[in-house]
């Protein structure tokens, strides 16, 4: 019998098992206000007095998105004993700074460059499943989060132009 105070070891199976369809009813509800919020935005007139107050909601949720995302890459670099794992910290707080400074940036171009910056965090997301550092499960969920979110900032871009 294990020592209460040892963390119990799941296999990659019970894992999934334990977190994945959590992990998957939470990201949807984390990714409609993007599908959401862009096509409301591509949808109504520019003079709409609820415009501006959807550009910012989109941005802020985008800017808070990314912080969260990098969180879950600060706790698997802190998880993981391989040699990266001090440069993966380092990295994990980059979405941080990359969302700040995209939404510094004037509209259109600040859902433009969250959009590079959701794609380069969902590849780097999926390349760590293919390396081993996050669970395969956690990779196909950030494939289609990735594709819908760019897509979303992508609508939110033609929106605001």
């Amino acid at each position: 019998m294990a020592d209460a105070s040892e963390p119990e070891i799941l296999s990659p199976a019970e894992l999934e098992a334990r977190l994945g369809r959590p992990a998957r009813v939470l990201a949807v509800l984390g990714t409609v206000p993007f599908v959401v919020l862009a096509v409301w935005l591509y949808a109504i007139a520019p003079e709409h007095p609820w415009r501006a107050g959807t550009v910012e909601l989109l941005a802020i949720w985008s800017g808070l998105f990314l912080t969260f995302l990098g969180g879950i890459r600060w706790g698997v670099a802190m998880r993981d004993s391989h040699p990266s794992a001090g440069s993966d910290l380092l990295i994990s707080v980059l979405p941080l700074g990359f969302g700040c400074a995209a939404l510094a940036a004037p509209m259109p171009y600040a859902f433009a460059a969250l959009a590079v910056i959701f794609a380069a965090l969902g590849a780097w997301d999926t390349y760590a499943t293919h390396e081993g550092s996050a669970p395969r499960w956690y990779g196909r969920l950030r494939s289609w989060q990735t594709v819908l979110i760019v897509a979303a900032m992508i609508l939110a871009f033609a929106a605001t132009s």
